[in-house]
C-alpha cells in the first residue's frame, strides 16, 4: 500500500511538473525581457520558426504593408516578389532579440512615467495572460495581454513547443497595433 501511495505521489508531482514548466518557460522570457538578456532570449525562443512565421503573415496581408488577403492576392506577380524580398530582408533584420527588447521598454515606457520594467515575478507574468491552454502533449498556446493595448484590439499570440525537454516559442502572431508602434521606434 505505501508504495503504491508514493508512485502515485510520485506521478502527481510529476504531472503538476509538467503542467507548470510552459509557465515557467514563460516567466524566464519575461524574465530576459526585463533584464535585457539576449543570451537568455536566445535559448527561449526558435528566432528562425518566428521570423518565417512573421513572413508569412505579412505575405499573407495579416500584418504589414499589405493588411488584408485581398490586397495581398492582388498584387501582380512582380509586386508580390518585391513585397515578399522587402519582409524577408526587414524580418532578418528587425526581428532580433535586441529589437524585442527595446521595443518592449518602449511599450512599457509608453504606459506613463514611474512604470517600473522589471517586475519579472510569476504572479505579474499570468496576469498578462488573457489564456493559455496546452494544444497537445508538446504545444502550448498563449494569448497574451499587450502594454498600452485596448482590450478590444488584437492580442500577441504566441506557440511554444517542447524540443528536448525544454520549452520554446517557436511561433507569434503579432497584431498590427504593436507592428506599428515597433515601426515607429525606428
Amino acid at each position: 500500500m505505501r508504495a503504491h501511495m508514493s508512485v502515485a505521489s510520485a506521478v502527481v508531482l510529476l504531472a503538476l511538473g509538467y503542467a507548470a514548466s510552459p509557465y515557467v518557460a514563460l516567466w524566464r522570457v519575461e524574465s530576459a525581457l526585463d533584464h535585457g538578456d539576449t543570451a537568455a532570449l536566445e535559448r527561449s525562443v526558435d528566432w528562425r520558426s518566428v521570423r518565417e512565421g512573421i513572413k508569412e503573415d505579412i505575405l499573407n496581408g495579416i500584418i504589414g504593408p499589405v493588411q488584408t488577403q485581398a490586397a495581398a492576392n492582388s498584387l501582380p506577380q512582380f509586386g508580390a516578389s518585391f513585397i515578399a524580398g522587402i519582409a524577408d530582408a526587414a524580418v532578418e533584420r528587425d526581428v532580433t532579440p535586441q529589437n524585442l527588447i527595446a521595443v518592449m521598454r518602449q511599450m512599457h515606457a509608453s504606459d506613463g512615467p514611474g512604470v517600473v520594467v522589471q517586475n519579472s515575478d510569476l504572479r505579474a507574468v499570468l496576469d498578462c495572460f488573457a489564456w493559455a491552454f496546452f494544444d497537445g502533449p508538446t504545444a502550448f498556446n498563449i494569448v497574451v495581454n499587450t502594454p498600452g493595448s485596448d482590450p478590444e484590439d488584437a492580442h500577441l499570440r504566441l506557440r511554444m513547443e517542447l524540443h528536448d525537454g525544454s520549452w520554446r516559442v517557436m511561433r507569434a502572431w503579432i497584431p498590427q497595433d504593436i507592428v506599428e508602434r515597433a515601426s515607429q521606434r525606428t
